[in-house]
């Protein structure tokens, strides 16, 4: 049995820069996103997300001519989208006619 020792300063020492670097991290984050960096967030180009997400139902926020997304709301959309979908039906494309699909049913 191995025996380890730690005194409650580097316990407290620890935590602390666990906690300061969870806040960083939380400060960071942005809480709208432009078009450019919802697409490099999601990995995809702006016209997949035209064609596929905010014809689906994605909302986004005008300031003049800038279109700007609550990463929140993005995270939440693409959770409930990707609930709908299945490992052999599980393309963007086909996303609208799975959500109506769900409401025949």
């Amino acid at each position: 049995m191995i025996n380890i020792e730690v005194d409650q300063k580097t316990i407290n020492s620890m935590l602390e820069k666990a906690i300061d670097e969870k806040v960083d991290e939380i400060v960071k984050q942005k809480y709208f996103l432009t078009y450019s960096e919802l697409s490099k967030y999601l990995n995809i180009s702006k016209p997949v997300i035209e064609d596929r997400l905010i014809k689906n139902g994605l909302k986004y926020y005008r300031v003049g001519s800038k279109y700007l997304f609550k990463r929140d709301e993005v995270d939440e959309f693409l959770d409930d989208m990707t609930a709908n979908m299945t490992a052999t039906n599980n393309d963007l494309k086909f996303y609208r006619r799975l959500q109506e699909g769900a409401k025949n049913i």
